[in-house]
């Protein structure tokens, strides 16, 4: 049985259902747990945007290291268990200065945990939509299961269902077969490239610089689109509700991923990306009743959420070299991070002095920005990632 265990479809669903449950069920409703224990806008945007800051510096670092660990499993548990063990010292806490730090810690954890991931899931034997769609089953139980804790349960029981979905992942890893990048050269590309050939692709940079925006503008939406429908007088558990339904949502754009993903220029797939934020922003910061901020949570947060991270895993593999792709990744995740940072505190200023709906139009004239910069943007297909 353990034989049969060993890189089998069931050893990657734990794996990836495991994962993003532990993800959602920390992160989903964060801000609303951070505003029970009494923490204001400004507070809570610093303690937020600690993620960014500690990802910046460990993000890349984490990524090298997975790419060139001979044990690469040890990598992984050993994040899974930080984020574990941390969230729950994170939930008997009420200082400012240790939930920033630990926050950072925890999330700089499941990002790196989230390169492996992404990675694995364009490198396996299994085909990248039928493994990832098992991550947006866990992420929307994980929202769902978070609602109703913060609702209906002590605060300390969010970080009890983190610690047993990262228990959860780490069955999955043990079976999973996570192969060195330095061994995998699709497309004929040198195995072991050097670091420093992350510099030599203008267009990553100017990827990078399209990242900066969508992400930064994305991860305030994943922390304030809870608190917009609370102070739209929405319950938690319903909150909850619809943030799992948007999961759901996005399901068929995994499971289809191969009949577009890889015919699509990148080009073409980061202007949809800047149009759907555009769109769902915009509803966001104009609409007066909560059924219209619902609607669009339901059917544009996690779709564009989700096609932006397919975006990010083709071009980091066209872009970079094979030994480098989850470096790479963790690269453009740092600038996810730096991001974060930036909007982060800039929008907790403007929800605190103009309100959120003036902060989410703010959000859409950025993304407005980003949709031009892609005007410049050129990528080949290079890589079959998807199929």
């Amino acid at each position: 049985m353990l034989k049969k265990y060993k890189n089998s479809y069931l050893s990657f669903v734990l794996l990836y259902l495991g994962f993003y449950l532990a993800f959602a069920a920390y992160s989903a409703v964060l801000s609303v747990y951070l505003q029970g224990i009494g923490k204001d806008d400004r507070e809570m945007s610093l303690i937020l945007s600690a993620a960014g800051l500690f990802s910046l510096a460990i993000g890349p670092v984490l990524g090298y290291i997975t790419d060139r660990a001979k044990r690469q499993k040890l990598v992984a548990g050993a994040l899974l268990g930080t984020v574990a063990l941390l969230g729950m010292v994170f939930s008997a806490v009420r200082g400012l200065g240790l939930l920033f730090v630990l926050n950072g810690v925890i999330m700089s954890a499941l990002n790196g945990l989230s390169s492996i991931c992404e990675r694995l899931a364009g490198e396996s034997r299994f085909r990248y939509g039928v493994l990832r769609v098992w991550g947006t089953i866990g992420y929307a139980a994980g929202v769902q299961g978070a609602g109703l804790a913060i609702e209906l349960l002590p605060g300390y029981a969010l970080f009890l269902l983190t610690a047993a979905a990262c228990g959860l992942c780490l069955l999955g890893l043990v079976g999973a077969e996570l192969r060195p990048a330095a061994e995998i050269s699709p497309g004929g590309r040198e195995g072991r490239p050097k670091l420093s050939a992350l510099l030599e692709s203008p267009q990553f940079f100017l990827f990078l610089l399209a990242a900066f925006i969508f992400s930064g503008c994305s991860g305030v939406n994943m922390n304030y689109s809870p608190v917009l429908l609370s102070t739209m007088g929405v319950p938690a558990g319903t909150v909850g509700t619809v943030l799992s339904v948007s999961t759901v949502v996005e399901i068929p754009l995994f499971l289809f991923s191969h009949k577009f993903m890889d015919r699509l220029s990148g080009k073409v797939l980061t202007a949809a990306v800047f149009l759907l934020a555009i769109v769902q922003f915009s509803v966001y910061g104009t609409a007066g009743s909560p059924l219209a901020v619902m609607a669009a949570i339901v059917l544009l947060k996690a779709v564009t959420s989700t096609l932006y991270m397919m975006l990010t895993l083709k071009m980091v593999r066209c872009l970079v070299p094979a030994g480098l792709t989850t470096t790479g990744l963790a690269v453009v995740g740092a600038v996810n991070s730096l991001s974060g940072i930036v909007m982060q505190n800039i929008c907790g200023w403007l929800a605190g002095e103009w309100g959120i709906g003036f902060m989410y139009l703010v959000l859409a004239g950025c993304c407005a920005g980003g949709l031009i910069l892609t005007l410049f943007l050129r990528v080949r297909s290079t890589e079959t990632v998807f199929n």
